[in-house]
């Protein structure tokens, strides 16, 4: 099985069909090599950030234009090592053991398989349908394993669509399917995250009022 890659999404979805110049392919080239999977960029996070920070060094030698795609295409991790680096330590422990589950459970959940009939248009809506669709998924895994994480995920994932959006031409943003525009939008990102806990919360309730009855059955026998 072909394994999925919410981060191959991210790294440049908007751009990623722009040829690149030789200065950038070469600083990119050790990005593009880190395995796209969220348990690894947690496991090894540290790694990831040096990598991040000796390859960010290399692009200052790389044309303003060349600069500026390196910022866009390195989002994801510019986010995570940089941006919320603070935010995101307390809870890494946490999150680096809960993210095989994660990857595990969000890779069945929202891989898509890639139908060749599909037009250019209609296959880029269903890539983004996925980032939806996992941008979700992770978040509930996270927040299920790592409830104290849930704020700083919840702002992870905002600054990141945010990002994307203001790092994206407007007319690129017009030229998306409502669902692309929409993981581009910082406040419905948001309002998708915390609907989604909300939703959990009488599931979870259920499960445990359950688990006190059958507590009580036991006791009583």
């Amino acid at each position: 099985m072909k394994t999925f890659s919410l981060l191959a999404l991210l790294f440049g979805l908007s751009q990623a069909s722009q040829q690149l110049s030789p200065c950038l392919q070469k600083c990119l080239e050790p990005m593009a090599k880190i395995e796209k999977t969220i348990s690894y960029v947690y496991r090894n996070y540290e790694d990831v950030c040096d990598i991040l920070e000796k390859q960010a060094l290399c692009a200052q030698d790389c044309s303003a234009t060349d600069r500026a795609m390196f910022f866009q295409y390195t989002t994801f991790y510019r986010i995570h090592c940089v941006d919320m680096e603070e935010e995101l330590e307390d809870h890494m422990p946490c999150l680096k053991e809960a993210s095989y589950k994660a990857d595990f459970v969000c890779r069945d959940k929202c891989q898509n398989k890639q139908q060749k009939t599909l037009t250019k248009e209609e296959k880029q809506s269903n890539v983004c349908k996925t980032v939806e669709c996992s941008t979700l998924c992770y978040f509930k895994q996270f927040s299920e394993s790592c409830p104290k994480a849930q704020n700083v995920m919840v702002k992870l994932n905002v600054r990141n669509a945010e990002e994307m959006r203001r790092l994206t031409h407007e007319k690129h943003v017009q030229d998306m399917s409502e669902q692309c525009r929409r993981i581009h939008d910082g406040d419905y990102i948001r309002s998708q995250l915390l609907d989604a806990v909300r939703h959990d919360k009488p599931e979870k309730a259920s499960k445990s009022e359950k688990s006190d009855k059958m507590e009580k059955k036991i006791k009583k026998n």
